[in-house]
């Protein structure tokens, strides 16, 4: 037999199995992602200041999430819908609310009370019947990503999706929790938030089949191994005997969740919602005494010891993808090949300075948050863009991030799944410095007590700005700022416009109709006859005019 014969019966033994190993190299060359999302954690909750144009907080320390900005890219325009439901609903469906598999537009409905009022005595507009939860036959983030073979979990908040978590939304490990604890305890029903419960039945509790096994008190061996490398000056030995906090067993979950799918051949998409900071406000003990001997008031103190908490279980979860299996060597280190996200779901719960309003607003104060992607080698580290974007952009984007055609999908009844949201990818890797998109929209048809009454909002980037156009449904009026001179939205635009703040506004106002008609978005009836709420005059801006 010839040398050359030889040679290409030797390829033609090897091609296979080279084609195998290809094929498994690309398998495992798939991105890990994390995607941590806080709830009710503001712009300026934050002590980084890339997140937030230098207003990081003087208050709270939050030393993970300020280093994990210098490893990543930091989103100083990232937006969110005015609470919670509203955005978890749009992150995982990648629709607004007036997506036909979305419809979710407020949490609970879109007629909750008047609290100056105690109640609706004045309401002029029937509001709108929402959904409490996306569709089950929709294509949702985790349906993308399982298209590459994607493992995926959910452990912490289910809003905007089933709680219990049960219908097919494609997570493999649906590990929803509800951050108020009931239990009976020496035969009395006993309700606590956060902290696990001692029940007379089961033993330490979350009422949860999955995080249970973290209910237990905290012990010496829990401290010393867990708690001391973050105890950021606080006496970590005030904890012993007193029981677990939430936000501490979601981290535990997740870090074992991690330790557990590190080494397979399928990546892994890890969504943890915390309800780390939501009401009923509730501290760790330990921070909550730093907090306190640093002369904050004790409403503060609990704030802040929730905010440095979660920031805590950001780092263990961190620390979980260096080294997995917890053994000290980092030869198994999985952070270069995994997407880490750090997001919230709507404005703060208390002071949001310089920006206006708070959770549950439309002003920047409720919608703007902090939002950090790191990526080693991929995403420019220390980087910050002021690049808009929103909940709706994370599905197309993570479908980028992961090779899917998101343009090749479809749903269970052969039609195409319509996404709203735009890829930023490009953004994140350097490869762009803006996305092709200029507009944002949010829309409510209905009240939420005194922070919103049926509106729509437009935002709108001209050149290196952006401005808002509010329309609000009850008095037909407008208002226009320019959130990059104005970040405080104090000068309404409209009042005393120049003939260039008019061209824009006309065009947004001319943007806003044709979204609406283009989603046939609700905007309810009106009480005293029934008719439906028109949408806003083309050129209504007009009125305005000088």
């Amino acid at each position: 037999m010839s040398l050359f014969l030889k040679i290409i019966i030797n390829v033609l033994v090897l091609l296979p199995l080279l084609t195998f190993s290809q094929s498994e190299k690309e398998k495992i060359a798939k991105p890990n992602i994390v995607l941590i999302f806080a709830d009710d954690l503001g712009w300026v909750d934050v002590s980084t200041g890339n997140t937030n144009k230098n207003n990081g907080s003087k208050i709270y320390e939050t030393p993970v999430i300020d280093k994990l900005a210098t490893q990543g890219m930091s989103f100083s325009n990232a937006y969110t819908n005015q609470n919670c439901a509203p955005s978890r609903a749009a992150l995982i469906s990648g629709q607004y609310a007036t997506g036909g598999d979305n419809q979710v537009y407020n949490v609970g409905s879109l007629k909750r009370q008047d609290k100056r009022t105690k109640g609706f005595p004045n309401v002029l507009i029937e509001p709108f019947k929402q959904k409490k939860v996306i569709a089950e036959e929709g294509i949702n983030i985790f349906d993308v990503l399982k298209t590459k073979g994607y493992q995926t979990a959910l452990v912490g908040k289910s809003h905007g999706t089933p709680h219990p978590l049960v219908g097919d939304y494609g997570i493999d490990l649906p590990a929803d929790i509800h951050h108020i604890v009931a239990a009976p305890i020496n035969g009395k029903r006993t309700k606590k938030f956060y902290l696990a419960l001692n029940s007379d039945k089961k033993g330490w509790t979350f009422n949860s089949e999955f995080v249970d096994k973290y209910a237990n008190p905290y012990d010496d061996e829990y401290i010393n191994t867990t708690l001391k490398p973050y105890h950021s000056q606080g006496d970590v030995a005030l904890l012993k005997g007193t029981p677990k906090h939430l936000t501490d067993a979601i981290g535990d979950f997740s870090v074992d969740y991690i330790k557990e799918k590190a080494n397979d051949q399928n990546p892994f998409f890890l969504y943890v919602p915390f309800h780390a900071v939501h009401t009923k406000v509730t501290g760790r003990k330990d921070l909550t005494e730093k907090y306190l001997k640093k002369g904050l008031n004790p409403r503060a103190a609990e704030y802040a010891s929730m905010i440095e908490l979660l920031d805590q279980n950001v780092g263990k979860i961190n620390d979980a993808l260096k080294d997995p299996n917890g053994d000290g060597d980092f030869s198994d280190d999985i952070t270069n090949n995994t997407i880490f996200i750090f997001y919230s779901d709507n404005g703060g719960l208390r002071e949001n300075n310089p920006l206006k309003g708070r959770k549950g607003n439309l002003t920047e104060g409720g919608l703007r948050v902090p939002l950090i992607f790191r990526y080693p080698n991929v995403i420019k580290e220390n980087s910050v863009t002021n690049q808009a974007v929103h909940c709706i952009d994370f599905l197309p984007t993570l479908a980028d991030l992961a090779d899917v055609d998101i343009t090749k999908l479809k749903k269970k009844d052969g039609s195409k799944p319509k996404f709203d949201g735009a890829s930023f990818a490009k953004v994140l890797t350097g490869e762009a410095k803006r996305i092709s998109r200029n507009n944002l929209f949010w829309h409510l048809p209905g009240y939420m007590d005194e922070r919103f009454s049926p509106s729509t909002l437009i935002q709108t980037r001209v050149g290196e700005e952006y401005f808002k156009l509010f329309y609000f449904y009850e008095t037909e009026v407008f208002e226009m700022y320019n959130i990059t001179k104005d970040i405080s939205e104090k000068r309404n635009v409209l009042k005393n416009p120049t003939s260039k703040e008019m061209e824009i506004a006309l065009q947004m106002n001319a943007d806003m109709l044709a979204w609406l008609k283009a989603n046939n978005a609700p905007t309810g009836t009106w009480v005293k006859n029934g008719e439906n709420v028109p949408f806003p005059k083309k050129d209504g801006v007009k009125t305005y005019k000088k």
